[in-house]
């Protein structure tokens, strides 16, 4: 109710509604939103945290002004696509693993063999999460089914689980760097088996107000290069 009568109780502000995946706003919000605002004062943003399809139906019915994803290939074509930055994958790999390598933390892709790896328990997102389509696709490549032992709604959860034994799991960088130093093994996947790439989606031919446009400058001009090292 408050999201819906803002325009009335602050008529002076202009309102921007995003869309988000949570897990993903997280890491991308902190990163856009502090000099966005300040070089912008006059607007308000509404977030609406919701899973990818979610997102993408709300902006094509006009309910959020923009939706900010990863993966833009998958999104409807007719919407207004700024792609930037992105983000590496991994496999997670507690010291509970017979694969685990004491003294290391980001392995050399040589060091594994990946369909062995796929072939363990995993902990994993719910079907229907941009991440989980992104994971779905790399078992897929090796014809494998994967062993799920849990699924969160979660990304954040499914790390720290795997993280604590629970089983591997397939992560990325702005995801690992939030918990706590612990050792663990990172086994990077290649970008042609998975691959994250930042974006921020409009309305095509919807006139764009100058804020929603300087938001779009703001997210195109951020390093958004999400690393471990």
């Amino acid at each position: 109710m408050n999201k819906k009568i803002a325009k009335y109780t602050h008529p002076n502000k202009e309102i921007i509604k995003i869309g988000i995946l949570e897990s993903l706003g997280t890491y991308l919000l902190p990163e856009i939103l502090p000099d966005f605002l300040k070089q912008n004062p006059q607007v308000e943003i509404q977030l609406f945290e919701n899973f990818p399809r979610e997102n993408e139906k709300n902006l094509l019915s006009g309910n959020i002004d923009c939706y900010i994803g990863q993966t833009p290939e998958a999104i409807d074509s007719s919407l207004d696509i700024v792609s930037n930055g992105g983000e590496k994958y991994y496999i997670v790999i507690s010291p509970a693993s017979p694969y685990y390598q004491a003294g290391k933390f980001i392995l050399d892709p040589n060091e594994l063999d990946l369909k062995e790896l796929l072939q363990e328990p995993f902990v994993l997102s719910v079907p229907g999460s941009a991440i989980r389509h992104q994971v779905n696709g790399v078992f897929q490549r090796f014809h494998l089914e994967p062993k799920v032992v849990l699924e969160s709604k979660s990304i954040i959860t499914a790390t720290s689980l795997a993280i604590h034994g629970m089983g591997l799991t397939i992560s990325t960088a702005s995801i690992i760097k939030r918990i706590g130093e612990t050792p663990i093994n990172l086994f990077p996947i290649s970008h042609d088996l998975i691959n994250v790439v930042f974006f921020i989606a409009s309305r095509r031919g919807k006139n764009k107000s100058k804020a929603l446009k300087n938001l779009i400058r703001e997210f195109k001009t951020k390093n958004l290069q999400a690393m471990i090292r």
